[in-house]
């Protein structure tokens, strides 16, 4: 640059509001203004002609800033970024953008213009500061509804805690195996929190169909009472008549073994067609009330529930079950979910949808379903497989447990990616 450019550019960049750095491929500095040396609380003559790894010593506590005027030097690159700058006790955020003089197509110094950001910055660190302190309500309060929610049912109290002890055990094993391509720690906590949300809407589902533990469920003393009192009329009758006691007897012996097999298919796991059948025949049996009346030994709710094939719920029974995902995702919708965090409603309420579509509550298929929930889906299923406070089944295996999730993998129903992920990871194991 000769006198007369130099005078030219000094000119421009004296009045600047912004401060100017202007430094060789030596790393010394051959130009500043007045602002640049007030960003950094000096004089231009304390400055110019140093090199800027004098200066990082001179200025303790600031080598962010110098190492990256340095780096921006002797890579020759263009720079973005606002460094914190400390000068008589006060912390300031400085700005910095670099760019290079240029003559005759060659590069012959770089060009740092600095400018004051701390206003800004101090704005963002007091709203990412109270945005913490609402999170961390948020969490509070989430965390409160899931344990009213669980405690409401005394075989469902772990559920949530452990998927989410699940999700942040796999969570941290993909970080460490550098493998969260889809999915960045950013979202952790937003996930997280839909794990927490994602059985929210059970708070709407009565407790004794939530918490249904047999067939019959409560219904069974109905039933018992009905057979009781009819035993009770009968063998009174034998004595009363005695000519009839040998049909009597048979009709006796006859609701005694009905019975019997109520009690059994009452709380069986898997009702095959045999078993079926003879409850069908069971229900065309009559009980006798106290009065002498004679009535059906089912109601038509008493005969669906007692013939359920798997499980202790009713078609319409579980469609209320099932129905916990709209209240989950009306509830959350009455919520305003922001930032990192607006997709919790989507994720928490898709829990029950499967690859091929035939899920609920929307079947929605394929890459409609995220990838979040798609591994919600599958920690879900495997903490229920393997729950030991369900009345209505027993706990299966870990290995049984993924080869139920693997068949249902093949089947198209699960991503088949991420379960092997997730079984390869042990974040499943206690």
């Amino acid at each position: 640059m000769d006198k007369n450019e130099r005078y030219i550019f000094e000119s421009i960049v004296s009045d600047m509001s912004d401060g100017v750095f202007v430094i060789g491929f030596d790393g010394k500095i051959s130009l500043c203004n007045k602002a640049a040396a007030d960003a950094l609380n000096t004089d231009n003559n304390a400055l110019i002609g140093k090199s800027v790894a004098m200066l990082m010593d001179e200025f303790e506590e600031n080598d962010e800033f110098f190492e990256l005027l340095l780096d921006a030097v002797y890579t020759r690159s263009k720079v973005i970024k606002t460094v914190p700058f400390r000068t008589d006790g006060q912390m300031r955020y400085l700005r910095v953008t670099t760019s290079f003089l240029i003559k005759e197509s060659e590069k012959i110094a770089l060009m740092a213009v600095i400018s004051d950001n701390t206003d800004p910055v101090e704005l963002f660190i007091r709203n990412k500061r109270l945005a913490n302190q609402v999170i961390g309500l948020m969490n509070s309060f989430v965390e409160v509804m899931v344990t009213e929610t669980e405690e409401r049912s005394a075989y469902n109290a772990d559920h949530t805690k452990n998927m989410v002890r699940f999700a942040t055990r796999y969570l941290e094993w993909l970080n460490m195996q550098g493998r969260l391509t889809e999915f960045t720690m950013e979202n952790t906590a937003p996930f997280i929190m839909s794990i927490w949300l994602h059985d929210i809407g059970k708070l709407l589902i009565p407790p004794e169909i939530m918490d249904k533990p047999t067939r019959l469920g409560e219904c069974m003393k109905d039933v018992s009472h009905r057979i009781e009192i009819t035993k009770l009329m009968l063998k009174m009758k034998m004595m009363s008549c005695p000519d009839e006691k040998e049909q009597l007897q048979a009709r006796l012996e006859e609701i005694s073994e009905a019975n019997d097999l109520i009690t059994e298919c009452n709380t069986i796991g898997f009702l095959d067609d045999k078993r079926r059948e003879r409850l069908k025949k069971i229900s065309e049996l009559k009980c006798i009330t106290a009065d002498g009346e004679e009535i059906p030994i089912f109601t038509e709710y008493e005969l669906e529930s007692i013939t359920v094939v798997k499980g202790t719920l009713t078609k319409n029974e579980r469609k209320v079950v099932e129905s916990h995902v709209n209240f989950t995702r009306d509830l959350l919708a009455k919520m305003e979910f922001r930032g990192d965090y607006r997709n919790v409603p989507m994720w928490a309420a898709g829990h029950h949808e499967m690859l091929d579509g035939s899920g609920y509550p929307d079947g929605i298929s394929g890459a409609d379903i995220p990838w979040e929930t798609r591994l919600l889906t599958i920690i879900d299923i495997y903490e229920a497989l393997t729950a030991k406070d369900r009345p209505y089944k027993p706990p299966v295996s870990s290995e049984k447990a993924f080869a139920i999730l693997r068949e249902m993998s093949d089947n198209g129903k699960l991503d088949r990616d991420i379960l092997a992920s997730f079984c390869e990871s042990d974040a499943w194991r206690d």
